[in-house]
């Protein structure tokens, strides 16, 4: 039986906020059956002791995993400085945890296939179900991470994830594993046995325009649309020179990205423009293959909102209605930007839609992993921007 609890705190002295956290999880939850720990946290509140001195209130075999985000989701709400803490009690279910460097170095895809080899190596006569996965969210490489993790775990195999955040500088993320605090890494949980899931995944952008071709790429840079410079999308739609558009990459990023067609799937694909380069080409957080459909984008509150719900709905759904044990939320930092103050009311939203009193933890994050087919689980799993990606686990 599923058994979860959830601590949270905001108080700016790491001990105190370690101690008020777990002390809340263990009361609800002894240690002795606690099967993972997740831990999120803002970067003000990382010290070099955190995630032992959580790790020193549980079983010295219990895994930990995290990352830091923006912005933490907790029960009550958002949090801007402070961590939240989910202890989950699986006893019917295998888990096992690893993690990986990612040196700019070094191929991706190769780390991506190492990871997925760790994880495997401690189930390997269960049946694996899902997985979940932080890595560094300003990391240029990690839709090659994922392709190798997808090449040793199935190409359709589920699962969900995001790239760690940090406050908005875009300097370095933190990803958690077990007592260790990494940065440049990605860690991971793989889930083994019978476990009952729903994963929901919207975003709530609606195309502008008309469709387009990407004719030359490389990587997350878009060289030419329908054969002139890339930037042309966003000169022409505003009616502004490239040097002007150049001083509002924020709400273009946030309210204006791209859209990738995917075939046989139902929402587009987010591309977030992080710069628009003085030669014309655009940079996006995510690649865009030579020869992608393309549309401009736009985003609203009230579009965003709705996706939540429906991202929530999708997870309802995916659990037949059986009662909802635990969500573990993955939203975008520029959902959190578009929201402004307003930015609890997309944690109300979900609520709304699987119950006002489950259990929930989550982060605001750069980058979101997920299958954009979630409800039948047969696709891909993408780098996704702008989204809300939804775990939920059934009792």
């Amino acid at each position: 039986m599923l058994k979860v609890a959830v601590g949270r705190s905001r108080k700016k002295d790491i001990a105190e906020a370690v101690e008020e956290a777990t002390r809340s999880c263990l009361l609800q939850l002894p240690a002795q059956e606690v099967s993972l720990a997740l831990v999120f946290s803002t970067p003000s509140s990382i010290t070099a002791a955190l995630l032992k001195k959580i790790k020193s209130g549980l079983r010295p075999d219990c895994p930990l995993i995290g990352c830091s985000g923006m912005r933490i989701i907790t029960p009550e709400g958002t949090q801007g400085e402070g961590l939240v803490l989910m202890l989950i009690a699986l006893p019917k279910v295998k888990i096992s945890c690893g993690s990986i460097k990612l040196s700019p170095d070094d191929d991706a895809y190769l780390a991506g296939q190492g990871l997925g080899i760790k994880l495997i190596s401690n189930v390997k006569e269960y049946r694996r179900e899902l997985c979940l996965m932080f890595s560094d969210g300003l990391s240029e490489a990690v839709s090659r991470l994922m392709e190798g993790l997808q090449n040793i775990l199935g190409k359709s195999f589920p699962f969900i994830g995001g790239g760690a955040s940090d406050d908005l500088r875009f300097k370095q993320t933190f990803q958690f594993y077990n007592e260790h605090i990494l940065n440049k890494s990605a860690v991971a949980a793989l889930f083994a046995g019978k476990l009952a899931y729903g994963i929901g995944i919207r975003h709530g952008w609606k195309p502008l325009g008309k469709i387009r071709a990407i004719t030359d790429s490389s990587s997350n840079v878009i060289k030419k649309i329908d054969g002139g410079k890339a930037s042309g999308l966003y000169e022409d739609y505003f009616a502004k020179t490239l040097a002007e558009l150049k001083k509002e990459i924020l709400p273009i990023n946030t309210l204006y990205p791209i859209g990738i067609y995917l075939e046989g799937e139902k929402e587009y694909l987010l591309r977030n423009v992080i710069a628009l380069n003085d030669d014309g080409s655009i940079v996006t957080q995510g690649g865009v293959p030579r020869g992608s459909a393309i549309r401009l984008m736009i985003g609203t509150k009230e579009s965003c909102l709705e996706a939540a719900r429906q991202a929530a709905a999708q997870v309802k759904a995916a659990l037949r209605d059986k009662p909802i044990g635990l969500a573990i939320i993955i939203s975008s930092a520029s959902r959190a930007y578009l929201l402004g103050r307003n930015i609890d009311a997309e944690i109300k939203a979900v609520k709304t839609v699987l119950g006002p009193n489950v259990p929930l933890a989550g982060f605001y994050s750069y980058g979101q992993y997920a299958p954009l087919g979630a409800l039948s689980y047969y696709g891909q799993t993408y780098l996704h921007n702008q989204t809300i990606a939804i775990l939920g686990m059934g009792e």
